[in-house]
């Protein structure tokens, strides 16, 4: 697998494990060094029960220390979204290149959430700016939180997310509501009855 060979060519990075499939990955989330997992979004499964998104959410129940980076062939808006709802702090194309998807490795490792370029633009950049609809069902849900006065660790316990997650997530609904912080945030949403 040339991926498992880049990253055993760096010093960096240790493998601690591979799997071609969800039950084999499950035995690697065992792995007490564990840090950041790979997961390929591109299995195929039925609509709402992905392989890939159903390890992403059984990975962040379980280990939700662990960062993961979630890959894809091409650029699906959807399955990109549910990735994030499900739990994924990074975003890549499979055919980004290796400096790229270091750095996202890298920060997921540190807490971070990274989103490729490639598709940030698709996820970041509705069609219609400060309409609920152009919100995730995850940013929606952090809008909720936010409106009820949660702060950014106590929304990240709810949701067992990193604070950093929910931080890069109030930043994109900021920008997709056209909003500079929480407080306009929660009076925008109120105001436009985006949580009825």
């Amino acid at each position: 697998m040339a991926l498992v060979e880049l990253l055993e060519a760096d010093p960096e990075f240790d493998v601690v494990g591979c799997a071609e499939d969800p039950v084999a990955g499950r035995r690697i989330l065992d792995e007490p060094e564990l840090r950041v997992i790979l997961v390929n979004l591109s299995l195929s499964g039925e609509p709402g029960n992905e392989p890939g998104l159903a390890f992403i959410r059984l990975s962040k129940s379980l280990r939700p220390d662990v960062g993961i980076v979630s890959l894809k062939r091409d650029v699906d808006e959807h399955r990109l979204r549910a990735a994030l709802d499900a739990g994924a702090d990074a975003c890549c194309m499979a055919t980004t290149s290796q400096t790229r998807l270091l750095n996202a490795i890298r920060a997921v490792a540190e807490g971070a959430t990274w989103l490729d370029p490639e598709i940030s633009r698709i996820l970041l950049h509705p069609a219609h700016p400060g309409a609920a609809g152009s919100l995730s069902p995850r940013e929606l849900q952090i809008l909720r939180y936010l409106t009820d006065g949660y702060t950014n660790e106590e929304i990240a316990e709810r949701l067992a997310c990193a604070p950093a997650t929910v931080k890069t997530h109030l930043q994109n609904l900021f920008r997709k509501m056209d909003v500079h912080d929480r407080v306009s945030a929660a009076v925008a949403a109120l105001r436009r009855g985006m949580l009825v």
